[in-house]
């Protein structure tokens, strides 16, 4: 089941239109948080202070609030439009961003072409949530229509204006696509007018539901019935409050003689913390998430959920196309409800005497709905038992999230290693897909841990022929999730990302002040290396700082800066001076990957380097090729010649040493020896 569950979720991310929804809800919870605390402010339930609201200043308190509504949740469904048609156009559009912007204003004038009543006018209230249903369908079928006229249709169907303006140009080009959507989806509106009578697609839904509710007027099970569908609708975007409000007013209208199950009934003690009875989905985050942006969201849904407004949990979390949650969302409603029925069935709990506000906060519309104590004690069980529902989804929801992200780091992983033994070049944080996102959360966490200092830094033993440890490689290890990420992925999402530079100096420091602790361990004339990329050594300012920091932490003599050899001196002006500084200073230097090509000898016949660290194909093919053992015995003469030491990596099998050693090699590192440890084992290390 747990597996089936992990596919579906995978199947969720990858595909692109279930993807971009998910995304278009997330990128609009600044408008739905503005608008859910401008709603609460608007219709707290305390009588001293909406008499405020209405006299204070003539009421312009009042006006303002409800014009921050107006213009947040009010529209919310038209921003869901652009956000979802924004993602979802995103890999269509490829780097053409007018095409992708004409793509969201087709989408855009597609959704407000789908409303309207008979009349043909148009209702505001219909942007709202009411809208949401249809915003999705809108910005996914207008989008992929759109994008379909746009690429797929002859160039001679196209309308083009001459002229330099490439802007100007892309907007005539796209005058036809946009006319033929737009006529689409209001042919398809007026289609719902004359052959259904209904004003759009929510009034269809909302009439099926009505005709469905004709034969249910038994209790409870009309109420199960209709707690069912409410929340099931929430599920797939669909305001159920509103789909479902010509049933509440008239099969479950307040007043009816001798009924238990009324509208207020129903919003007293069912719908706890809003649709779904999210109040229990609150506690259960609060009390048992392990993840940090899981309790956030809670944190900043709680003062909200108080007064049964759940938009940010609904839309944020989210409740909406995620299986996991769908059964808690439903269930949890019923089973409360089925409680309160109970109790005032059984004449324990009066029955519902009076309509309370809707944001009354729980415990609250208990007692003043019934009139007594014991409302506000059913509410209490009925929270307790929701949140003992919501518990085993949320360890079940982070679970699945957490081998979801071990999945997606192998496959980002395996990815980017298949592109690096081909010698592409590949950038992930522009990506819409699975790779993409788990990128850009792999970035949120490095940055975290670069800010506050926590970059791991292993340390593989270099020893001399004797055995004796003579230095170390400090070599980047960092985790995420427990697990070490390829240290070749990290950089490059570094780079990508625009932080290397700050990791690069959160490396420094971490080594910097571990190097007195390993002088200490294994003597003075240890040296420790960290790689540098040429062209950062070629950066004045970036020297300097390394100097003073080798000198803050007295370690001039034991600091080795390992350059990758990669980029070719020519374009590097300044980093002949820079080494000769370094050098003077008593900052050792070395070559990492050195053999005999082109860019290693101008790296020589230019500069003072102090180490030379063999290219790994040359050591490890020592054996089995003799030209690879005639090149490393030709740099060992070059080093005696030019005053460097070899120093061998990859050797992995005493056969691999002992050739090396023929040759001349006297300086070793590889898993002989021991793999990169953490600085407790180093310090540990003896010779075997």
């Amino acid at each position: 089941m747990l597996q089936k569950i992990r596919k579906m979720l995978y199947a969720v991310e990858n595909s692109p239109v279930l993807s971009a929804i998910k995304k278009g809800f997330l990128l609009i919870i600044p408008i739905v948080l503005t608008g859910s605390f401008a709603l609460l402010l608007l219709n707290f339930p305390l009588l001293p202070y909406q008499e405020f609201l209405r006299s204070f200043g003539g009421g312009w308190v009042a006006s303002l609030l409800q014009f921050i509504v107006d213009a947040t949740t009010g529209f919310v469904s038209l921003y869901l439009v652009l956000a979802i048609s924004y993602f979802y156009s995103a890999p269509l559009a490829g780097n053409h961003i007018t095409l992708q912007i004409m793509a969201m204003v087709a989408s855009c004038a597609c959704f407000i072409a789908s409303f309207g009543g008979e009349s043909g006018s148009l209702s505001i209230a219909s942007f709202g949530t009411i809208g949401v249903f249809t915003a999705m369908v809108c910005a996914v079928l207008a989008t992929r229509l759109f994008f379909a006229l746009e690429l797929r249709l002859y160039s001679r169907y196209r309308s083009y204006a001459a002229g330099n303006d490439i802007h100007f140009r892309s907007s005539m080009s796209a005058i036809f696509p946009v006319a033929v959507c737009v006529a689409v989806f209001a042919a398809g509106n007026l289609l719902l007018q004359k052959l259904f009578h209904v004003g759009n697609l929510n009034d269809l839904i909302s009439g099926l539901l009505f005709q469905a509710f004709g034969g249910l007027q038994h209790e409870p099970g009309n109420g199960v019935v209709f707690l069912f569908l409410l929340d099931f609708l929430w599920v797939f975007g669909i305001h159920g409050g509103n789909a479902l409000d010509a049933v509440a007013q008239t099969v479950f209208a307040d007043g009816t003689s001798g009924s238990i199950m009324t509208k207020s009934f129903l919003d007293s003690f069912s719908v706890l913390g809003g649709s779904g009875a999210t109040l229990c989905l609150l506690l259960a985050l609060l009390l048992v998430s392990r993840q940090k942006s899981n309790r956030q969201l809670a944190y900043s849904a709680a003062p909200l959920a108080l007064f049964n407004i759940n938009e940010i949990l609904v839309f944020g979390f989210p409740i909406v196309l995620n299986p996991v949650f769908t059964i808690p969302f439903i269930l949890t409603p019923i089973v409360s409800m089925l409680l309160a029925y109970g109790a005032a069935a059984i004449g324990w709990m009066p029955f519902v005497q009076q309509t309370v506000n809707w944001t009354t906060p729980v415990f609250f519309s208990g007692y003043l709905a019934t009139g007594s104590w014991r409302g506000a004690a059913v509410q209490l069980v009925s929270v307790a038992l929701g949140t003992l529902i919501y518990i085993p989804f949320v360890r079940l929801s982070e679970r699945l999230q957490e081998d979801r992200e071990v999945f997606l780091t192998k496959e980002l992983t395996s990815h980017f290693q298949s592109r690096e033994q081909r010698g592409e070049r590949i950038y992930y944080l522009d990506r819409n897909d699975s790779l993409g996102v788990m990128a850009k959360s792999l970035m949120g966490k490095l940055r975290a841990d670069i800010a506050a200092d926590r970059i791991m830094m292993f340390y593989q033993p270099q020893v001399d022929e004797r055995g004796a440890l003579v230095g170390a490689e400090a070599l980047l290890r960092w985790r995420y999730g427990g697990s070490i990420l390829y240290p070749p992925l990290v950089v490059a999402l570094a780079q990508e990302d625009g932080c290397f530079e700050a990791l690069t100096w959160s490396i420094f420091n971490t080594v910097c002040k571990d190097i007195p602790v390993i002088r200490d361990r294994f003597g003075t004339e240890i040296r420790v290396s960290v790689n540098i990329v040429a062209e950062q050594l070629n950066d004045p300012i970036l020297t300097e700082r390394i100097l003073r920091l080798a000198e803050q932490q007295g370690i001039h003599r034991n600091l080795v800066l390992e350059v990758t050899e990669e980029t070719s001196l020519t374009a590097l002006p300044h980093i002949s001076a820079n080494i000769d500084k370094l050098s003077r200073q008593g900052v050792y230097l070395a070559i990492d990957d050195f053999s005999m090509g082109h860019t290693s000898l101008n790296y020589l016949r230019n500069n003072r380097f102090h180490y030379v660290k063999l290219d790994g194909s040359l050591v490890r093919q020592v054996l089995e090729n003799g030209r690879s053992g005639e090149i490393i015995g030709s740099i060992v003469t070059l080093g005696h010649s030019l005053g460097f030491q070899v120093v061998a990596e990859y050797v992995e099998n005493q056969a691999v040493r002992n050739a090396l050693l023929q040759l001349g090699c006297t300086v070793f590192q590889g898993y002989l020896y021991s793999p990169a440890v953490p600085l407790e084992e180093l310090l540990q290390y003896s010779p075997t």
